[in-house]
């Protein structure tokens, strides 16, 4: 892939005209080209054939206004990717006066960002009442501990577990701690499958367990992938044969069959487990079966819609140095989902090591037919992903 030098700056606030060359200081993020002074008309000007232009030597990138930065944002950017919040500020609002009827948001925006940011709310204040008049329109809001993680009401989904490819005695037991820490709060604590190819007794025994005890923590476990780990317990066993040892696949296949409403292989199942091990099986309860979250009143989101959910990275903290197992989560989260969505709202900053990972993530991802959605990102970061060409591989979204 190939980045550009060149920016196209017919975006920029509109800006006196020098009376004689003059240099613009910007961070060096990329290699700055100098060009020889060429006599009016410019360059751009000149005849196609011009022997002073040869395009063959250069690429113009031409970006859309959303996408493109002002000097002075980029400063502001670049300074707080460094860890330099206090000097992003100054810089930009230093910048801010000569926008003043230019009627573009983008730096205010950025600036509010980095005053919640700082958790300097009296400024921020003065920043909105200066909105107001500049833009005769309702400004942003403080948001509290904006870049801590939102924790989630009782009642509501708790989580999402994912399993490993394997499931064995001591891989099972690292997921079960962490399915019973997500029931504490109650509410849904999805499980999903869709990875496991392997799964032994002692696994399926202690999965097993995990159905009642959530119930006394008041939460419920979702299946995802219940077809995929149905098929991979129903290999495991064969009516009429009397191994003991194969009960636990016989019983956790039927909770999954519970838990996702499919009663009649539920009963099936149950019939030929009783002539199997010549037992009582267990009965179906209809208050057991949790096939998704309850829809909110009055939303009428598909099915898919619905499932979309599920495709949800949540992120958090800096990424700093790299952030080698975050990349490593995205990597794999992106190739698992069909639409991944990768969630920046509790992520307050993003240093340049790690948004060049994330770069170089976003272009193995391109290459397998991924394209993750970054949604929640802060200005700063934004403006960082936009600066380093991201967005070109991770498009930006509000939702």
């Amino acid at each position: 892939m190939a980045f550009s030098l060149f920016r196209k700056k017919d975006n920029d606030p509109a800006r006196p005209t020098p009376s004689g060359p003059a240099t613009l200081s910007r961070p060096s993020v990329l290699p700055e080209v100098e060009h020889a002074p060429a006599p009016a008309p410019s360059p751009m000007d000149a005849p196609a054939d011009s022997a002073s232009y040869n395009l063959s030597e250069l690429m113009i990138e031409v970006e859309d206004a959303g996408e493109h930065l002002s000097p002075a944002e980029e400063e502001a950017v670049v300074l707080y990717a460094n860890g330099q919040l206090a000097a992003a500020i100054d810089s930009l609002k230093a910048a801010l006066p000569a926008l003043a009827g230019s009627r573009q948001t983008s730096s205010w925006l950025l600036m509010f960002d980095l005053l919640q940011l700082a958790g300097d709310h009296a400024a921020f204040d003065d920043l909105a009442l200066q909105y107001v008049v500049e833009f005769e329109t309702s400004p942003p809001v403080w948001r509290e501990m904006r870049s801590k993680p939102v924790t989630q009401a009782a009642g509501t989904s708790a989580g999402l577990v994912t399993m490993p490819a394997e499931l064995n005695s001591s891989s099972v037991q690292n997921e079960a701690v962490k399915i019973l820490k997500a029931s504490e709060n109650g509410g849904q604590v999805r499980i999903d499958f869709s990875r496991v190819n392997s799964l032994d007794v002692t696994a399926a025994a202690e999965l097993l367990s995990l159905w009642p005890r959530a119930r006394k923590l008041k939460a419920s476990l979702q299946i995802l992938g219940a077809d995929h780990l149905g098929a991979l317990l129903a290999g495991k066993i064969e009516t009429g044969r009397r191994n003991h040892a194969e009960a636990p696949f016989w019983l956790l296949l039927m909770e999954v069959k519970q838990t996702v409403g499919d009663q009649e292989s539920f009963d099936n199942l149950a019939i030929d487990y009783a002539v199997t091990f010549e037992v009582s099986p267990p009965s179906w309860d209809t208050k057991l079966v949790v096939k998704s979250a309850p829809a909110p009143a009055g939303n009428t989101a598909s099915a898919s819609q619905q499932a979309a959910v599920t495709d949800r990275l949540a992120l958090t903290g800096d990424l700093t140095g790299g952030a080698a197992e975050t990349m490593s989560k995205i990597r794999h989260f992106a190739n698992e989902h069909g639409k991944p969505v990768l969630d920046f709202s509790a992520v307050s900053r993003v240093d340049f090591e790690s948004a060049g990972q994330m770069l170089n993530v976003g272009v193995e991802l391109m290459q397998a037919g991924k394209t993750p959605t970054i949604v929640g990102a802060n200005e700063p970061i934004a403006g960082l992903f936009k600066l380093m060409g991201i967005t070109e591989l991770m498009p930006l979204s509000k939702g």
